[in-house]
């Protein structure tokens, strides 16, 4: 009987693999390492062990010698030996020194397991302060030599699941991308996040009235005789229904002058929304309010002394306090607060601009 080298093997076992779905044979012919190892097998990066060979000889109903007359050879000299000496096999068998270990087993693996499994047990025995006579000669390659890395010894396998780009059976990332069928997400809520308040992704808009009127961020407030309705803005329904206010109290109205910035900007728009208070201890004094002072219009946080007098501040520091007073007799109202300059001011400024 000839022997066939690896390489041979390895020829003769990717033939027979031709048009078979090798992840399929290996589930069903339990071949270990799955179908990676069956590559390796028949492009010759890794030797046939006799189990292999067996589940092939299995799978594909032929002998042995079909698929490694290598191991028909040596499956047959195992089997003449144990059947001319069962007495000194028994002996050999009784004399193993690891009995949760079959010597059948170790006797059984290819050459490379054999030489992974030396490597492991010379590695056990080191950590141990065990010296092995030559298991560094043995073990590791003169330095500066040139080293075979299709056959040197493997000792932490990491076989690839598939063939690379630039190998026979390969395929280029081009080639996968284009082999897969085009997707597309059917998801109508996209981008949308639950506890944001409100989503980006909002496709539905509501009119909010844009009014004439001009509330003073200065101590000089602004008449306005008028509440003149002059346009529409269009806000996003989810926006709008995340202050949890009524959206129909809602308008659009402008800041004239520097004190309140940087949060309100001098003729920036600001969403108010109308909300009269005539308990004191509603008061917030991080909220911005819409404040008719004597007649006049003014946008201001609303702080108070000790005394009980209270202040108008602004967010400016180049503007000073000053009481919110009756003028003329007239009265003081908080006529609303601001929702939006467009900082989000659902919460009140920022304490530190305080």
């Amino acid at each position: 009987m000839k022997m066939w080298t690896i390489e041979e093997e390895a020829a003769a076992l990717r033939a027979r693999f031709e048009g078979v779905n090798r992840a399929a044979f290996a589930r069903d012919h339990h071949v270990k390492g799955g179908q990676a190892m069956i590559y390796q097998h028949i492009t010759g990066r890794r030797p046939i062990g006799i189990e292999a060979a067996m589940a092939y000889a299995e799978g594909f109903g032929c002998p042995l010698a079909a698929i490694s007359p290598r191991l028909a050879a040596e499956t047959q000299k195992a089997a003449s030996l144990s059947a001319a000496t069962p007495v000194a096999a028994t002996a050999a068998e009784s004399a193993w020194p690891f009995p949760s270990v079959s010597a059948s087993l170790i006797r059984g693996l290819a050459d490379d397991q054999l030489k992974r499994l030396e490597g492991a047990l010379l590695l056990a025995l080191g950590q141990m302060g065990v010296k092995a006579k030559g298991s560094a000669k043995a073990l590791q390659s003169k330095r500066g030599a040139i080293v075979n890395m299709d056959t040197a010894a493997d000792e932490f396998p990491m076989a690839p699941l598939s063939a690379g780009p630039w190998e026979p059976d390969g395929t280029t990332t081009r080639q996968a991308e284009q082999a897969q069928s085009l997707r597309i997400s059917q998801v109508t809520n996209v981008g949308h996040v639950a506890d944001a308040g409100y989503s980006a992704n909002d496709q539905e808009f509501m009119p909010i009235p844009e009014l004439d009127v001009r509330l003073a961020a200065g101590k000089l407030g602004i008449e306005n005789y008028h509440e003149t309705e002059i346009g529409e803005i269009l806000l996003r329904r989810s926006f709008l229904e995340s202050f949890k206010l009524p959206i129909e109290r809602m308008k659009i109205v402008y800041a004239v002058g520097d004190s309140m910035e940087p949060v309100i900007r001098n003729r920036g728009p600001m969403l108010f929304f109308e909300d009269p208070i005539t308990d004191a201890s509603q008061i917030d004094p991080r909220t911005v309010y819409a404040i008719n002072h004597g007649g006049k219009m003014i946008v201001k946080c609303i702080t108070r002394e000790r005394d009980g007098a209270w202040l108008a501040k602004s967010l400016n520091p180049a503007y000073k306090v000053f009481p919110l007073e009756k003028e003329d007799g007239c009265e003081v109202r908080i006529v609303g607060r601001i929702l939006w300059s467009p900082y989000d001011l659902r919460n009140g400024v920022d304490a530190r601009l305080l």
